[in-house]
Parts: structure tokens; sequence; C-alpha cells
């Protein structure tokens, strides 16, 4: 039972890690390319997942249109941060960096 316990609290040691490094290195990217809180919201969405489709970048963005957010998301194409995959309804926004 001690060891599952130690490996829980590894397991959970690991997880805070990663997403405090994620969370600096949002924040050095955000500062750097001056972005606004939309391209912050959808670049912490792309560093948790790896990719998200434009209707999940619209979830933690309520109350933006797809049109708004597209064009945060050019923009962030633009600066290498992230690329764009897939065509379409298919297509997916992947973090580059």
């Amino acid at each position: 039972m001690v060891r599952e316990i130690h490996t829980g609290l590894q397991t959970q040691m690991v997880e805070v890690k990663e997403r405090g490094e994620q969370v600096i290195k949002r924040d050095i990217l955000v500062k750097k390319h001056s972005l606004n809180e939309r391209q912050e919201k959808a670049l912490d969405l792309l560093l948790k997942k790896g990719a998200a489709r434009i209707s999940e970048i619209e979830e933690v963005c309520p109350g933006v249109t797809r049109r708004t957010l597209q064009r945060d998301l050019s923009n962030l194409i633009e600066l290498d941060l992230v690329r764009l995959k897939g065509s379409a309804r298919q297509s997916n926004y992947e973090l580059v960096v």
C-alpha cells in the first residue's frame, strides 16, 4: 500500500511539474509576442492538448465570434507558434513550439 501511495504521489508531482512548465512557457510567449487574452487562452488550450478544433477554442472564449478567433489564430500561425492541419471541418490547430 505504501508503494502504491508513493507511485501515486510521484505521478501527481510529474503532472504538477509539467503543468507549471506549460504555464511558464505560455507566459513567456504571451509577453514576447504581445498576445491578446483570446490568443493566450487558445495557446493555453493547445499547450494542454497539443491540438484543438476551432469549436474547442470557442468553448474557452465564450462570447467571441468564430471570425475573431480565426483572425487571432491566423496571427499565431504567422508567428510560427501554431499551424493549421487538415481542411475545412476536419482542421485542427496544432502547437508548433
